[in-house]
This record gives C-alpha cells, structure tokens and sequence, in this order.
C-alpha cells in the first residue's frame, strides 16, 4: 500500500514539472496546440507573400492582403522531436522585391527575445519583423529584413 502511494506521488510530481512552464522559457512543457500567425503590417499597403513550411511538408504559400494574416495551428513534437517552422517572405518595396526566409519557430532555438506560448505572432512591416509578447501584451521589433537572402519566387 505505501509503495502505491510513493509511485502515486511522484506520477503527480512529474506531471506537474511537465505541464508546469520553466522560468527558462515562457512556453515551459505546454502540451495544447500552439497557433501561429503571420501578419501583414506593410506601411506601403504592398501584399505579402508567405510559403512556409516543417521538415513534415508545405504549409502552402499565401498572399496576404495589408492588414490580413495567414495562421494555422500545430502541435510541438514535446518528447521525441524537433519542431521547427520556417517561411519565406516577399513583397514589393518600391518597384523592388524585398525577400527573406526566417525561423518563426523553433523548438530547440530561441527565434525571439521572448518565447511564445499558446499564440506566436509575427507582424510584417517593411523595417523586418515584430513578435507579440503575450507576457506584456505588446510588439517588439526583432527581426531586420536579410539583405543577402535570395530564393525562387513564384508570387507574380
């Protein structure tokens, strides 16, 4: 009988470690789905387009109107695997493409200053890309458009 109760008790402290975020991270161990967005905050009004994808395929390519966004949701691999969703960015900045490819999230890399939780979002501006912090509740300037990137567009 005290043996069921020890194996009980820790049971429940490993649940609570794993379901408990870490002071690390902000995400800690959250097991739920994670949405992501990417947002359209072009001064100029341009469109964007983004393809993003994970090593387990596309996640499609979208043009994005000012203003409008492209999400989905997705499950982190928690125990035996490696999340990671990149995306290819393009948009017309004064008759030039601007174009870059960034990690928006990584679970083994920190990709932002502040991780995110259950909503990672990515706002898009002409200057490079801001990540909301759910913590503050507010945007913060992280990522600067690459110079050097280049890639085949398909956007017409």
């Amino acid at each position: 009988m005290c043996r069921m109760k020890k194996s009980s008790f820790f049971a429940t402290l490993l649940a609570i470690a794993i379901l408990t975020p870490t002071c690390k991270t902000a995400r800690g161990f959250y097991l739920g789905h994670r949405n992501l967005h990417i947002v359209n905050w072009l001064e100029n009004g341009e469109k964007l387009m983004a393809r993003c994808w994970s090593k387990d395929g596309s996640l499609g390519t979208r043009i994005v109107k000012n203003k409008e966004e492209f999400k989905w949701k997705f499950y982190e691999k928690i125990f035996f695997g490696h999340t990671k969703l990149e995306c290819d960015l393009e948009f017309n900045d004064q008759g030039q493409p601007r174009r870059g490819r960034f990690v928006v999230y990584d679970s083994k890399q920190m990709v932002r200053r502040r991780s995110c939780y259950q909503n990672c979002m990515w706002g898009v501006g002409v200057y490079g890309l801001y990540a909301f912090d759910e913590k503050d509740k507010k945007w913060d300037y992280e990522i600067p458009w690459p110079s050097t990137n280049r890639f085949e567009s398909s956007a017409q």
